[in-house]
């Protein structure tokens, strides 16, 4: 979910990298839905094209795209060593066709590139950026997209109300319950859940990353919007995390 200590966040670490890698199969509510849904909201297109993975980590979902899209070329960018070994070990039978680089999300000095961008994934990164780092972002993702491009987000939200939040709390240590069963038969992953506190809705102060900086999802449509996004939408949504993005003209 956070990246290295090159990211402006000193608080994740590696060892929090290797706990996303055990156990990020049970802490993503149903993420299997998750990347599928982000696969099929890529426009195919008749040449080759590049995909940008922001904070791609192991490279579940890079791999997920390059299946998806074999002709494409994929560049995954990471702000932990770890998650870049990882993914390299992951993709490497997908030859030049996958790239990945160490980074910064917060930095600028990675958002010009030397090829169009025709699509642009994140999941579970851009929390960390404050709603000023968010707003940036997107303005520079839309200017890297070439026309006809999509960008799109899949992240924890923050609740407006405590009401909602303690919905969200509640969805999300279910999912976890029921997919440690489903997975192992036994609670052994949820109750690491637990251990960890990871549920970032119930433990806001000790969850796996205490400088989360969430921001309301209708801020965020609204930050695309004012980027100059459009078919703006919200296209799955459980448990405190959504997936919603736009579309370059």
């Amino acid at each position: 979910m956070a990246q290295e200590s090159i990211h402006s966040d000193p608080r994740w670490d590696e060892e929090d990298s290797q706990d996303f890698i055990d156990y990020g199969n049970y802490f993503i509510p149903d993420r299997e839905t998750q990347i599928d849904v982000i696969c099929s909201l890529i426009p195919p297109a008749p040449e080759q094209q590049h995909i940008l993975d922001l904070c791609c980590g192991e490279g579940v979902l890079t791999r997920a795209l390059l299946d998806r899209f074999p002709a494409y070329y994929l560049h995954g960018f990471d702000g932990s060593p770890k998650m870049i070994e990882r993914v390299q070990a992951l993709l490497a039978g997908y030859g030049e066709r996958f790239a990945s680089r160490l980074f910064d999300l917060a930095d600028k000095n990675w958002r010009e590139l030397p090829w169009p961008v025709h699509a642009a994934v994140s999941s579970l990164a851009i929390h960390h950026l404050d709603a000023s780092q968010k707003q940036d972002l997107f303005r520079d993702i839309f200017a890297m997209l070439a026309p006809g491009g999509v960008f799109i987000i899949a992240d924890v939200i923050q609740p407006v109300t405590q009401l909602s939040a303690d919905l969200a709390g509640k969805m999300w240590d279910e999912a976890v319950r029921e997919r440690s069963l489903e997975l192992d038969g036994n609670l052994l992953g949820y109750e690491q859940f637990q251990k960890m506190e990871w549920n970032s809705f119930v433990y806001p102060e000790q969850g796996p990353d205490p400088m989360d900086k969430m921001s309301p999802l209708f801020d965020q449509l609204k930050w695309l919007e004012q980027a100059g996004f459009v078919d703006i939408d919200v296209f799955w949504m459980k448990a405190g995390h959504a997936i919603f993005g736009g579309r370059k003209t």
